[in-house]
């Protein structure tokens, strides 16, 4: 589930950096961002306002939109931390450079929005996908990698997909892109439901002699073998850290 407390404080983060770049004083600042939204037709109280400075509330839809309008940047960047932070052109088509995750170097990319759910929810998104354009999620967010329409991410827990040395890791509150209908092989990053639980974990997919494994990255976690009853549900395409 996301953190609201850190969703908001983060929020607040990339708002002030934004203005801080916009050239908007420090001393002040929120009587300048009131009178800046009241001129775009969106009006605040300036209590209102203070709260987002300080990471108390989330902006509202239409003082996130003014707010972006202004400030030159993403939404998506600005309410969710999700790369570029700043406005794609009218076709909503930026360059990306993409990591060993994809079979691409650097493509053209559009945004796609994706909800990011649960990870007991992910033990069973593959079997009895929903509609989502009626699914309640905590909340919807751009994914920056090519992902099938029913792609949906996750918010990394605990430290087992954490690399304590070089290479690629993900720690806590790191955000995953997982596509259920991409075809999982040897050696690529999954989410997969245990026979034992209905809650889905992140691994390495592995295979030795044969026989194949959920390998976590952090040594100190035990490697899982497949069973019968060990069901795939994804493969992870993409993923960022929020700032």
């Amino acid at each position: 589930m996301v953190d609201k407390n850190e969703q908001r404080v983060a929020f607040s983060s990339r708002l002030h950096q934004a203005l801080d770049e916009a050239g908007v004083r420090t001393r002040g600042r929120g009587v300048d961002v009131h009178k800046h939204l009241k001129s775009m037709g969106v009006s605040k109280t300036t209590q209102a306002i203070s709260k987002w400075l300080n990471g108390e509330a989330l902006a509202e839809a239409d003082s996130m939109a003014a707010l972006c309008s202004w400030l030159g940047v993403r939404r998506e960047w600005l309410e969710y931390g999700v790369p570029p932070k700043g406005a794609v052109g009218e076709n909503n088509i930026y360059r990306l450079t993409l990591d060993d995750e994809s079979n691409v170097s650097e493509v053209s990319l559009r945004f796609g929005k994706v909800p990011l759910i649960s990870w007991v929810r992910a033990g069973s998104w593959c079997e009895a996908i929903s509609n989502l354009e009626n699914y309640d999620a905590d909340s919807w967010i751009s994914c920056p990698v090519p992902i099938s329409a029913n792609g949906y991410a996750l918010k990394v827990k605990g430290d087992s997909m954490t690399n304590p040395g070089p290479g690629r890791s993900y720690p806590a509150g790191c955000i995953i892109f997982v596509d259920p209908e991409a075809e999982a092989k040897t050696g690529d990053r999954v989410i997969a439901r245990l026979s034992r639980t209905n809650e889905a974990t992140f691994k390495v997919l592995v295979e030795d002699a044969g026989r194949q494994f959920l390998r976590p990255i952090n040594p100190q976690y035990p490697i899982i073998e497949i069973s019968e009853e060990t069901h795939i549900c994804g493969k992870i395409v993409g993923s960022f850290i929020p700032e």
